[in-house]
Formats: structure tokens, sequence, C-alpha cells
């Protein structure tokens, strides 16, 4: 008799709507993205905050090629319960907006939340602001942009006063054993505002063997060409010549040079260039005839790639390489 009873109250609880089934229980939430070939939609079946099953329409996506991610990611999507997969090779653009329509159909569902530039407990932070950065656009891991970001750099000057500045990490690229990145800083501070440009570093930085961030070391640096000579992929901002003479020229031959191969374990006890022993500055081929005190008088463009580089060595040991969580 209990147990007709209990059948009963439930029976009457699922005609009023009042009770749900275990398959009622499954929703489905769909995104939509422009594709190659135009729409792509998403959709995704969800039950109890779970992804049960990935939908993509996309018929007009190039055979072969966009098809090829219509017919993979589904899989990929499901299995990681994310729409941070790994792109199929050939098919970045569709597959970068079948991401975006994963990514919009997890937001309608609840599994993930919108970025917001304040942490959780409503304060603005450079962790928080990077985080909103690269998840509120196109932008940053699994997208279709590269990962950004802000970071802090002690900028020094002619007299040698520290300021609190940020520099901007605008390109990241993880290759096989090293990250690609160009940072942007303001060095010269001693000219107007008007003339006051920012300088752009292309700097390559190994992924070491041993994990350490310490054993992590300058593989290429440059104010102009990347390591192929293919991009013009920095900029150098500061005065040419510098008001002691020195010309970019002498910069790309002698300084920039030096610090090509030194690890993060000598960088970070670099201060200003008054640091660099004569004898390392003179070591190697062709360096014999080098003397660091030849850029005494250019102190602000020599100290601040030493800012530069110290501030970048503190982002890159975030990356998940190291065990860190940059994103």
């Amino acid at each position: 008799m209990k147990k007709t009873a209990v059948s009963a109250v439930c029976g009457l609880m699922l005609a009023a709507g009042l009770l749900t089934t275990a398959c009622d229980s499954k929703k489905t939430y769909t995104g939509t993205a422009k594709g190659y070939g135009g729409e792509i939609a998403v959709e995704l079946t969800v039950a109890k905050d779970k992804i049960t099953a990935v939908k993509i329409t996309g018929d007009k996506e190039t055979p072969g090629v966009g098809g090829e991610a219509v017919k993979q990611l589904p899989e990929k999507i499901l299995k990681a319960q994310t729409w941070e997969v790994d792109s199929v090779s050939g098919a970045t653009i569709s597959s970068t907006s079948i991401k975006k329509a994963a990514k919009a159909a997890m937001l309608e569902a609840g599994l993930i939340k919108q970025a917001d530039p304040c942490d959780a407990g409503g304060t603005i932070t450079l962790e928080s602001i990077n985080k909103y950065l690269n998840e509120s656009a196109d932008m940053g891991a699994g997208s279709i942009a590269n990962v950004v970001a802000v970071i802090p750099i002690k900028h020094i000057n002619g007299p040698r006063e520290e300021h609190d500045f940020y520099a901007f990490v605008n390109f990241k690229y993880k290759a096989r054993n090293f990250i690609k990145y160009q940072v942007t800083y303001l060095s010269c501070t001693c000219r107007s505002a008007e003339v006051n440009y920012w300088s752009t570093a292309y700097v390559e930085l190994t992924l070491p063997k041993s994990g350490s961030i310490d054993d992590s070391a300058i593989k290429y640096m440059s104010f102009d060409y990347d390591s192929e000579g293919h991009y013009l992929a920095g900029f150098w901002g500061d005065s040419n010549p510098t008001p002691a003479g020195a010309t970019f020229e002498d910069f790309k031959r002698e300084y920039i040079p030096f610090f090509v191969g030194k690890d993060y374990k000598y960088i970070k006890t670099l201060s200003t260039s008054d640091d660099i022993a004569p004898e390392d500055y003179s070591a190697g081929p062709g360096r014999e005839n080098y003397r660091v005190d030849s850029f005494t008088g250019s102190s602000v463009s020599t100290n601040n790639i030493i800012r530069m580089l110290n501030a970048l060595y503190e982002y890159h040991a975030s990356d998940e390489f190291f065990g860190g969580a940059n994103s």
C-alpha cells in the first residue's frame, strides 16, 4: 500500500510539473559563431552539470579541411568537458569558430562563468585583469589570438630613481622547448611625452629539461627582426643615438648579444648594468675588446633592458611548464 501511495503521489507531481524524470533532467544549450563557410552551431546536451553529448552543425565548412574540425571536435570537447581543446591541424578558422560556439553554449548552460575583471572578493588585481583579457574576447589560450598580459616592471631613470610601471606582453607563443614573447615597455622618460615611444622587445626564453625557472636561458633577443629574420617583431623606442652617443647599432652589436645564453639565475642578480662584471662582459668570441662602461652614459636604455628581462622572466615562471597557471 505504501508503495502504491508513493507511486500515486509521484505520478501527480509529474503531471503537475513538480517532478522530472532522469531523462527530463537533460537539457540542450546552443552557441553559434561565424565559421569559414557560414554559421556554425554547437549544441551541448547537459545533465547534472556534465556534457553528455556534443552536436556540431556546419555543413558549409570546407570538406576535408573545416569539415574535419566538425567531425573531430565533438569527441574532444566531450572528453575534455571544455571548449578549450586543441584545434584540428589545417582547420584553424573552423576549429576556432567551433570552440567559440561551444564556449557560448557552456556559458548559457552555466558550466563556466563570464570573465570578470575583479577577483572573487570584488577587487581588481593583475591576475584578474589578465584572466579577463584572455577570456572576455576572442583572445587567449584555445582562441584565435595569442595570450596577452599586463606585468609589473621596476622602471629606473637616469638619476637611478625607481618607479612602479607596467609592461605589456602582447604576444606569447609556446614552441617545442622555448616560448616566444613580444613585450612592450617604456624605457626613456627623459624626453617630452610626445616622443616617449615605447620599446618592444622580441625575446625567446627556453623551457629547460630541469623544469627549473633558474635554468631558463635567453635563446634570442631583438628590437627589430625575429630569430628567423622574417618578421619585424620588435621596436627600438629609445634615443638613437643616446645623449652619450651610443647608437642602436652599437646596442645590437655589443650590448644585446651579451644577454643571449644567460639564464635567469644570472639575470636576476642584475639590477643595473653596474652589476655586470667587466670580465663577464668581455668574455666570448669576438668580445675581448668590448667594454660595458662604454654604455655608462646610456644608462636608461641599458638598465631598463635588464628590468624588462627580469619582469618577463617573472611572467615566464608563471607558465604551466613551471607549475604555474599562466593562461
